[in-house]
C-alpha cells in the first residue's frame, strides 16, 4: 500500500489565514462545514479520521518552499498572532501568551512556524519533509 503524500506549498499563503485556507483545502476535500481556522483545529486534521486521510492513517507531509514560511512566520507574526490570541483567551492563559510574546521581542520564544513544525512532528505517523 503506498503511503499518501500531502503537499502544503508556501507559495500559496504568506499569513495564518491563508495558511488555515490551504491547510482546509489540501486537508479537508469534500467536507461540508468548515474546520476551526486555529492550531488545535490543525491538529485534529493531522490526526484525521475526516477529510483526506483516515485516523492515525501514516502520511508523508511535505513543506514546500519552507524557507518562506519561516520568514513569514518569523517573529514579527508569531507576536501579531499571539497578540491577537491575548484578546480573545482566557484569564487564566493570559499570563502565559504575555510571556511568550516578551521572549520573542529578546528572540528567545518559538515561532509560529516553529510552533506549526512541533505540532507535524509531534503526529508519529506523519513523515515531515520540509523543502
Amino acid at each position: 500500500m503506498d503511503i499518501q503524500t500531502i503537499t502544503i506549498d508556501a507559495n500559496k499563503f504568506s499569513d495564518i489565514e491563508g495558511f488555515h485556507d490551504e491547510i482546509d483545502n489540501i486537508l479537508t476535500k469534500d467536507l461540508d462545514w468548515k474546520t476551526g481556522h486555529n492550531l488545535d483545529a490543525f491538529n485534529d486534521l493531522l490526526r484525521g479520521g475526516f477529510g483526506v486521510t483516515n485516523y492515525e492513517e501514516p502520511i508523508k507531509l511535505i513543506w514546500l518552499n519552507s524557507s518562506k514560511s519561516k520568514i513569514d512566520f518569523g517573529v514579527d507574526a508569531t507576536i501579531k498572532y499571539l497578540t491577537e490570541i491575548l484578546k480573545k483567551c482566557h484569564l487564566t492563559n493570559r499570563q502565559s501568551i504575555s510571556e511568550q510574546i516578551e521572549l520573542l521581542k529578546q528572540n528567545k520564544g518559538e515561532t509560529l512556524y516553529q510552533i506549526i513544525s512541533d505540532i507535524i512532528k509531534g503526529h508519529e505517523h506523519i513523515e515531515f519533509i520540509q523543502t
